[in-house]
């Protein structure tokens, strides 16, 4: 269940010097805020993606890359009412040349950097099998800088 949690948070990012993610030097950092706006699952079994866009109330949660963490405040509905349901800080390293990063501890389990803007970021978690095919399937989670 962490793992799924920290999967959607991914969102979870990245350990690294100030010169390579100085937010005045490089317009496309993963540094500052970001919201989910939608994710997508590439399922191996019938080759289809599945899209879920975030609701009103998932839209508050906020993921904010550091140079070393990832804070992270996530809000769910819980009934007819949007609650803040977890908030955290991980470490993370992030590697800018192949895009890759991953947790502290969670080394064999990376996620891709797979295309970052001034505006928007897609990061790929390819580590899980959500079809039960046996194959791990690719879920895409597309980010929206909100700060």
């Amino acid at each position: 269940m962490t793992r799924i949690i920290l999967s959607f948070v991914l969102l979870s990012f990245i350990s690294c010097n100030g010169n390579d993610e100085d937010q005045e030097g490089n317009k496309a950092s993963i540094i500052g805020e970001w919201n989910i706006e939608k994710a997508e699952i590439y399922r191996s079994i019938n080759q289809q993606i599945q899209t879920n866009f975030s609701t009103d109330c998932e839209k508050k949660s906020t993921y904010e890359f550091t140079a070393t963490h990832l804070l992270s405040i996530i809000y769910a509905q819980d009934n007819n009412t949007c609650i803040k349901t977890d908030a955290g800080a991980k470490k993370y390293t992030f590697d800018k040349g192949n895009g890759k990063f991953w947790f502290e501890n969670e080394e064999n389990y990376p996620y891709f950097v797979t295309q970052l803007n001034e505006t928007d970021m897609v990061v790929e978690d390819r580590s899980q099998d959500f079809d039960g095919d046996g194959i791990k399937d690719v879920l895409r989670r597309f980010y929206r800088r909100i700060n």
